[in-house]
């Protein structure tokens, strides 16, 4: 029997919001992952892809990985991963998990798919992996599964690492890298990362499951944390058949997106926290608010500042009554793009300002409409 824990998306780095408390968790959960791991005697790691939140880290992300590898390294476990798209640098220059291979970190798949066999326990597991391929690698994608799936033939036991978006799981088409359809089904687990709800289905013969993000990334994620949780997933093969038992992550800081109007919000920030009060004790959660209406903005400040006991609020949005039709994306508005690029309602406005700023023609009122975005000074 070969036993391994599988994570994803773990996103080290990650200052969400700008706030040095989302750094932590990020590194928080990326710990506890390696510490169920470790409890669970598993024989390796498997990661799918964007261990880092950016392709050039943070020295403190680097040094904390270090200190986390060394720490299975000492222990004789080794993590093999692939390259997401967050990792993947944006110029020609060397990944950074790939800095980590005297640690016991495997990188497969950089440029196409690329497999090994392992022997463990007695028992010989064939382990391939495809990095991300977005862009000019996209086309390429096919042929690089009709190549796993060809390797794998005959292996008895077998593992494929990959991070992309596959059609049917939660992003829309034209968002994706490759057809469910072209992923090959006689591996007996597929290990992927991309789409940060953890969810696990069949292709073909294969044990398919998107391991989800460690932490909460978007507050798009936040429905899905409050049905699903996050976690991990400790799996077991033997006789070719794989098994997963999901493991919660408790680390994760619990976030709520509150929509109320100017006479209720604090009724229901008040619910929230009462709701999740015993889930709260060593971090306080975070409430993105979204209040309605006319609204006498001083008192809002007011109120929200009397919390900051019971948790952390970040600046609330208010919206006036105007109504607006929902209409669903088709990508034929470039709000579309950035919306299925980001994943993020944040990040995505964030690019459209930035893409609106670029269309003058005035390249002397572009710059300065940009430097106002980011709160840069004039260059002396």
């Amino acid at each position: 029997m070969v036993r391994f824990m599988h994570f994803s998306d773990t996103h080290i780095g990650n200052r969400q919001y700008y706030m040095q408390e989302r750094e932590q968790d990020f590194i928080d959960s990326f710990s506890e992952a390696v510490s169920i791991g470790l409890r669970e005697k598993v024989d390796f790691f498997v990661h799918s892809g964007d261990l880092f939140d950016v392709w050039n880290p943070s020295n403190r992300s680097l040094t904390f990985l270090r200190d986390s590898m060394i720490e299975l390294r000492e222990k004789g476990i080794r993590v093999y991963m692939v390259l997401g798209d967050h990792d993947r640098p944006k110029r020609v220059d060397y990944p950074a998990a790939e800095i980590f291979d005297f640690l016991g970190i495997t990188v497969l798949g950089k440029d196409g798919f690329q497999g090994m066999d392992l022997e463990i326990n007695g028992e010989t597991l064939f382990l391939g992996g495809i990095s991300n391929m977005k862009g000019i690698r996209k086309d390429s994608l096919p042929e690089e599964y009709r190549k796993a799936s060809s390797a794998a033939e005959g292996k008895k036991n077998s593992v494929l690492i990959s991070h992309q978006g596959v059609t049917g799981f939660g992003l829309i088409d034209e968002a994706c890298e490759i057809r469910k359809e072209e992923i090959p089904g006689n591996f007996s687990y597929l290990a992927f990362g991309h789409i940060h709800e953890g969810t696990t289905s069949t292709i073909g013969d294969s044990l398919f499951s998107y391991a989800g993000s460690s932490e909460i990334c978007s507050t798009n994620e936040i429905p899905s944390f409050q049905k699903k949780g996050k976690g991990v997933n400790l799996v077991e093969i033997s006789g070719g058949e794989a098994k997963i038992d999901r493991i919660p992550l408790n680390s994760v800081r619990v976030q709520a997106s509150i929509k109320a109007d100017g006479t209720d919000y604090m009724e229901r920030i008040g619910k929230f926290l009462d709701s999740v009060k015993n889930k709260t004790e060593n971090k306080k959660p975070i409430i993105s608010i979204e209040i309605s209406g006319e609204v006498d903005r001083a008192r809002v400040k007011t109120d929200l500042d009397s919390l900051s006991d019971r948790a952390i609020m970040r600046k609330p949005v208010f919206q006036s009554l105007e109504m607006h039709m929902e209409r669903r994306p088709d990508l034929t508005m470039i709000d579309d793009y950035f919306k299925a690029y980001f994943k993020d309602d944040e990040m995505s406005a964030l690019a459209k300002k930035i893409f609106d700023s670029t269309q003058s023609e005035d390249r002397d009122l572009a710059r300065r409409q940009i430097r106002e975005l980011f709160g840069i000074g004039d260059s002396p």
